[in-house]
């Protein structure tokens, strides 16, 4: 059907305005349909002052807001959101997203999107709606779903916007409501743990393989827990001294790295490849998989961490920390003894800047050493001459 250009009819009753139009909208199916609308434009002693050439120019701002007029006009759909989700994004969407990723959408869309979302038409939920969402479930405190963190609100607004995108690009929605939504400033929620030197050498004596292998090339290469239980035996090369992250595993299902910058290839020091090689001489599973569990499968990190690490970190008295915090260890480390940032960008498989930064973490040693280096240049001389004299210098009368 070829939309007709419209002049805006106002009548009015009960001391309002109303305008009646047509508006071709695209059914739960996909079809196309032509409705009539009766739009209340308002009260007509607060707004009109009882004058109808007013409410008639509103009229015509609500068909040019809804571009019913203009040639490029688009029929919308009137199906909920819910229904996009169920019948369009499930099945043709989902599946050609990772793992991972599938199921955090299935679990905000769940708990979060649908209860708030789900009943409002697709063509209808506008961006103050989807601001005042994520306003709502932002507070200090978590009560009645309130009190995320930025980062969860982020995926909430990304999800958001992925199921408008898509709707918008299959000619569903004139525009994506999501895009441009504004996101309160990030607050850490908890802090991240870094473990010492002497928390490492302790974990690497009491810990039983595979645990110990995994724990020793996690904080020593900051590799993520999914790369390293997803390694095969061909990812190992000990002749060349490489070890190559060629795939991730996710609660058992194996995919690509997170991000193209993770599949990267690794130069192993002498100690790595001495440390390995004793590991496959003593592994008692014969396996393709580099860490395998006793019936030769991939192991599962949840098990690893409450079978293994945490019963021996909390006997050897050193706080919960879980795998992520090996590689928080790593960029420490790493960044506190002078390698570029760029280079621990590279390791850590990250593709921005920023995000390693995240990851650095000043040890307290190297704090002492640097407020110890900057009051040595800035008063070298009254340090000097206290030295001399053996007795403190007053530096302001």
């Amino acid at each position: 059907m070829r939309p007709r250009y419209q002049k805006p009819h106002v009548y009015l009753r009960n001391g309002k305005a109303y305008t009646r139009f047509r508006e071709d909208v695209l059914g739960p199916d996909g079809s196309l349909h032509r409705v009539h609308r009766c739009v209340t434009l308002g009260d007509l002693a607060k707004k009109f002052d009882g004058r109808k050439k007013a409410a008639l120019r509103a009229a015509e701002q609500e068909l040019s807001r809804r571009g019913l007029n203009s040639t490029t006009f688009q029929a919308q759909a009137t199906m909920t959101l819910r229904q996009f989700w169920d019948e369009y994004f499930v099945p043709e969407i989902l599946p050609t997203l990772k793992h991972s990723t599938h199921k955090m959408y299935g679990s905000l869309m769940a708990k979060h999107l649908l209860p708030y979302f789900g009943k409002h038409k697709l063509a209808e939920i506008n961006a103050v709606q989807v601001q005042r969402f994520i306003v709502q479930k932002h507070g200090p405190v978590r009560k009645n779903g309130a009190g995320y963190s930025t980062q969860t609100l982020g995926h909430l607004r990304d999800v958001l916007s992925k199921i408008f995108e898509t709707a918008r690009l299959w000619g569903m929605l004139h525009a994506n409501p999501a895009r441009g939504i504004k996101l309160p400033p990030a607050k850490p929620v908890r802090k991240t743990r870094v473990l010492s030197l002497e928390d490492v050498h302790r974990l690497v004596e009491a810990l039983r393989e595979p645990v110990r292998t995994i724990f020793f090339l996690g904080v020593s290469l900051g590799l993520r827990i999914g790369e390293l239980l997803a390694l095969r035996l061909e990812d190992v090369d000990l002749e060349r001294a490489r070890l190559y992250v060629r795939r991730d595993v996710y609660r058992g299902h194996l995919q690509s790295p997170k991000t193209r910058a993770s599949e990267r290839e690794f130069e192993l020091s002498q100690l790595h490849v001495q440390w390995l090689r004793n590991y496959l001489l003593h592994r008692q599973v014969q396996s393709e998989w580099l860490f395998p569990s006793a019936a030769g499968t991939m192991l599962d990190d949840r098990d690893l961490l409450r079978h293994g690490l945490g019963p021996v970190s909390k006997a050897l008295g050193i706080a919960h920390f879980g795998w992520h915090a090996l590689r928080h260890t790593f960029a420490t480390i790493a960044d506190n003894h002078g390698v570029p940032v760029s280079v621990t960008q590279s390791l850590l498989g990250h593709t921005s800047l920023d995000t390693t930064m995240v990851y650095t973490h000043a040890l307290r040693d190297a704090k002492r050493e640097a407020v110890r280096k900057v009051t040595g240049v800035l008063f070298s001389d009254v340090l000097n001459l206290d030295a001399a004299q053996g007795e403190p210098k007053t530096l302001l009368q």
